[in-house]
Parts: structure tokens; C-alpha cells; sequence
């Protein structure tokens, strides 16, 4: 009887707990919504470095590199417009146009922890800015902007975690033409239609880190610790992302010929 009456006891202590648990605010780091310094054996293994770039960004200009479940800060920075974030967030991560080139750019992507594999709706907005300030608080100008029909591509890189990291592609752009220069590109992952469950059971998406060993990197370097985050969710009007996890570089490419 005494061993009954301290498991019904137990119950009634874990039970509010839980749900509490589940009501929690939701959060714009990975790492405060899932267990990421797990390790690799959770997040996936890092594949080992290649001179080319992974099969999906073709033909690539550029690619900031893998994500690396072996890094110390192994993260993803919410990258979403759905349900459960309905005014949105995207993260702007930069790439450089080299000197005396010229890119006409027809594909971007963005690698993103997703819930679930869907997009609805399918066709998503994309932009590539320039004139970002250093310490942000305006979005520069837009050079190139549109909505595509977007495509999402497993990377390879999944684990155990409630999130698969894919790639997020919007393709056939044109008239975006980017002189030498730097400048910062978004894809946001959409899943905003009240009667898919997909997007109404808890959908996020968070834009995967490249800090470590960047596998795969091709093109420019991507500069490091000059990426923004936008959201007026989570209070960012266009806050450098350091201001909110400690990601140097973040997981994403660009499409296109150069000349």
C-alpha cells in the first residue's frame, strides 16, 4: 500500500512538470530546444572533407561548408515562417562575390534542422542584400528578391534528433546579376497552412551552423561572425546573430555561372 501510495504521489509531482515542459516558450537557439552537445552520436557523423561541393548545389558558386556535429558549438539558428513562429525568422548569412567577377546567380539554398520534411506552401520567398551595417538595426538593400517553387534535399547529415537537416533550394532565378562585393542571402523554410498537421503538430526550422571542419566548402570563404538574424518574434530587428548563440558561420550556397 505504501509503495502504491508513493507511486501515485510520484505521478501527481512528474505530471505538472511535464506539461509545463510543453507549454514552454518557444526558443530561437537549437541547442535550448533539443540536447546538441549530445554529441556526434546523437547529431550525425562529420563526413570528411572533399574538394568538391555536395551534389545539391550545382552548378555552385559557393558553399559555406557542412555542418559539423564534432564542432564544440555544433548549433542551428531559427530559420522559419510556420505556425508555431508566425511572424517568422530568417537568418542572413554572408557570402563574397570575388574582385573582377561577376555571378549570375540562378539557385540559393539554406541548410535548415527541420521537424518534418515538408514545405507547404511550397513556393517561399528568397533575397540577397547588401549594406548591411556591422552592428545591423537596418537590412541594407535588396538587390534580388522573388518567390520560387523551393525544393527540400536530405543532406546526409542526420542523426537521432527530432530535426533533419535539409536543404531548403529555391532555383531558376533570374536577372540577378552580383557584382564583386559582399552581400547576405536568406531561404526560409515556410509551413504555414492551418490544416496540415505537419505544420499545426510543433513545425521549426533552425539554419545549421558551419563552424569546424566546413567539409565540402567551395568559393569564398565565408566571413565569419558577420551574419544577422531578423525577427520580430524573438525581438531582432536585424541583430548580428551573435547577440543570440555564438555561431561564427552558417550553412548555406549559392547557384550560378561567373564571368
Amino acid at each position: 500500500m505504501k509503495k502504491m501510495l508513493f507511486a501515485a504521489a510520484l505521478m501527481a509531482v512528474l505530471i505538472p512538470i511535464a506539461v509545463a515542459q510543453d507549454n514552454r516558450l518557444p526558443q530561437a537557439s537549437l541547442d535550448r530546444e533539443v540536447d546538441v552537445r549530445a554529441g556526434a552520436a546523437v547529431l550525425g557523423s562529420h563526413r570528411q572533407d572533399a574538394p568538391t561541393p555536395p551534389s545539391y548545389c550545382k552548378p555552385c558558386l559557393f558553399y559555406a561548408g557542412d555542418f559539423d556535429s564534432n564542432a564544440s558549438d555544433a548549433n542551428g539558428l531559427a530559420n522559419e515562417f510556420d505556425v508555431t513562429i508566425s511572424s517568422g525568422a530568417a537568418v542572413y548569412a554572408p557570402f563574397i562575390v570575388p574582385k573582377g567577377k561577376t555571378w549570375t546567380v540562378t539557385g540559393l539554398f539554406t541548410n535548415n534542422f527541420l521537424s518534418a520534411q515538408v514545405l507547404d506552401p511550397a513556393t517561399i520567398p528568397y533575397e540577397i542584400r547588401k549594406g548591411i551595417p556591422r552592428s545591423g538595426g537596418s537590412g541594407g538593400t535588396v538587390v534580388c528578391h522573388g518567390k520560387k517553387r523551393a525544393t527540400l534535399t536530405n543532406t546526409g547529415l542526420n542523426g537521432n534528433l527530432p530535426f533533419v537537416i535539409f536543404a531548403t533550394k529555391v532555383e531558376h532565378i533570374k536577372g540577378c546579376r552580383l557584382q564583386a562585393g559582399k552581400y547576405w542571402m536568406s531561404v526560409i523554410p515556410y509551413c504555414t497552412n492551418p490544416n496540415d498537421s505537419d505544420c499545426t503538430n510543433g513545425y521549426r526550422g533552425f539554419e545549421a551552423n558551419t563552424d569546424g571542419a566546413m567539409a565540402h566548402r567551395f568559393g569564398p570563404l565565408e566571413p565569419a561572425n558577420n551574419s544577422f538574424f531578423n525577427s520580430v518574434f524573438f525581438g531582432a530587428v536585424w541583430s548580428p546573430s551573435s547577440n543570440f548563440q555564438s555561431s561564427s558561420r552558417f550553412d548555406d550556397g549559392v547557384e550560378g555561372t561567373s564571368k
